[in-house]
């Protein structure tokens, strides 16, 4: 089974052009006019000055830099800059916090909004972490997923998880979406397997530990230990409270009825994705979710969280996992445009701006997965569009393409491959939508992490260079680190643009 990507789009608000370049485009017309009146005048100086003012703002309206307009990338640069103008771009957290994490968690940049909420769960006795964003009137939780190995599996099981997974798409984008779903996310991460599963695995398990095959395999395995790896994948969901504002208000209106809404719902989505034949492993308690963030901010303390993990009990100061008012960091700052450091690690976020656009198999990113090394989480971030948005922006979409098409018939305009490729794919989305599938808006999001800067350098270098090969353009976020980590490190489903009108 083969996939396509569709190219991202180009369309502009004419002819490809979006409204800020047509207007620098204007001004750098009227700069000329301007300059050659004043030549005709006789100030010389005046109309090189005018003259090179039209160069530079038609410059601007038309470059690309880094798979985005000029226009694009402007406030980006503005709001980096007056962040580091106001110094919001270091973070001091834990006892330099306001609080000193006395009973709110700290986190940095645009999580710092979010609060615990606990759930109980029907049993009665298992606890489920709720982060609520106090500014967006948001909820989020986290579920543990187990993969199972696609590669290996024959054709026909690898069709049926697919189809399964599809369908998991269209219940999320309909039945819960219409519940007050309006994100989620899939997160996997790669961290280094502290315990080293195959030698304790092989200690537990030998019969004779003098043979020559167990001295062997002990060697073995305890050379492994640095480069052991082992995934953890969180489906992470965002609601809505205000769209279940009727439901709380009947509850109480409290706190924990906004829980109780919100774990219903969370019951059904655990259900329908376990029905696609993915293993859960229970959405995660506040401790555990907190165990999550701490140790993608603070790498070392991986090992320690893995060690309670193991050993400690259920309950008390040392339970597994970590106190959920303790999951920020210590420090976080952004180091130069495109380096995030927080406590002992630094890390680089990449987008990847365009999707393969040939023919590729389902496991077209099976190599990100299988020949890293490195510490990386892998965040694909989506939100289902209105079946009603979607048809007016297809739509939409179809009129301005066709409008676009006339215009450049009249004027003779050469017609490239890649505007050919982006009307199909216009036309395959309407199909798709005609067909009931649900459109999404979605980003994939690469997030790196190394001790030192220059092992940050060549783990970027190895990322950038695998998805290279699969027909990716990964694009590494200037100016945006600090966001760019919250939405690709975290499990909070955040990252992408909010809709506005019938854009989607």
């Amino acid at each position: 089974m083969k996939f396509q990507f569709p190219p991202r789009s180009t369309r502009g608000a004419v002819l490809g052009f979006a409204w800020s370049q047509i207007a620098l485009v204007m001004a750098g017309v009227i700069a000329a006019v301007v300059a050659l009146n004043l030549l005709v005048a006789g100030h010389r100086g005046l109309a090189i000055g005018a003259l090179a003012c039209c160069v530079l703002l038609v410059t601007v309206g038309l470059l690309r830099f880094k798979g985005r307009r000029v226009t694009e990338w402007a406030p980006v640069v503005i709001g980096a800059l007056l962040q580091r103008r106001a110094g919001q771009s270091e973070y001091r957290g834990g006892p330099y916090a306001p609080n000193s994490v006395e009973q709110w968690m700290d986190l940095p940049g645009p999580a710092a909004a979010y609060v615990w909420l606990t759930a109980t769960a029907s049993d009665g006795t298992t606890q489920i972490g709720l982060l609520h964003h106090r500014r967006e009137k948001t909820m989020t939780a986290a579920l543990a997923c187990y993969g199972t190995n696609l590669i290996l599996a024959d054709r026909d099981v690898q069709a049926q998880r697919l189809t399964d997974w599809a369908q998991l798409l269209n219940i999320l984008g309909s039945e819960y979406a219409d519940a007050g779903l309006i994100r989620w996310s899939v997160t996997s991460r790669a961290v280094p397997d502290t315990g080293n599963a195959a030698q304790r695995f092989l200690v537990n398990r030998a019969v004779d530990s003098s043979s020559d095959a167990y001295r062997s395999l002990a060697q073995l395995t305890a050379a492994a230990a640095p480069a052991a790896q082992r995934h953890e994948i969180y489906l992470s969901v965002v609601f809505d409270v205000a769209r279940l504002s009727g439901e709380i208000a009947q509850a109480g209106g409290t706190d924990a009825a906004i829980a109780a809404v919100v774990l219903d719902r969370l019951t059904g989505i655990e259900s329908a994705v376990m029905e696609a034949g993915i293993t859960t492993g229970g959405w995660l308690s506040p401790r555990a979710y907190a165990a999550v963030i701490r140790t993608q901010f603070e790498p070392d303390d991986q090992e320690v969280v893995d060690l309670r993990a193991g050993t400690a009990p259920t309950g008390g100061p040392t339970a597994a996992g970590v106190e959920p008012r303790l999951a920020g960091p210590v420090a976080a700052r952004t180091v130069g445009w495109n380096t995030y450091q927080h406590d002992s690690a630094y890390s680089r976020t990449l987008w990847v701006a365009q999707m393969p656009r040939q023919l590729v198999a389902a496991t077209w990113l099976s190599p990100l997965y299988m020949r890293t090394t490195c510490r990386r989480t892998v965040t694909l971030v989506a939100q289902p569009v209105p079946a009603a948005v979607a048809q007016l922006a297809t739509r939409r979409e179809k009129v301005s393409r066709a409008g676009d098409e006339v215009t450049k018939r009249k004027l003779r305009l050469v017609r490239t491959a890649r505007e050919d490729d982006e009307a199909r794919a216009v036309e395959q989305i309407d199909r798709e939508q005609a067909a009931g599938h649900v459109r999404y808006r979605y980003a994939l999001l690469i997030t790196v992490t190394a001790p030192t800067m220059p092992d940050l350098d060549r783990d970027v270098r190895s990322v950038k260079r695998i998805l290279s090969r699969v027909g990716c353009e990964a694009i590494v976020l200037a100016g945006e680190q600090d966001q760019a980590f919250a939405a690709g490190a975290l499990p909070l489903a955040r990252g992408l643009k909010p809709a506005r009108g019938w854009s989607a």
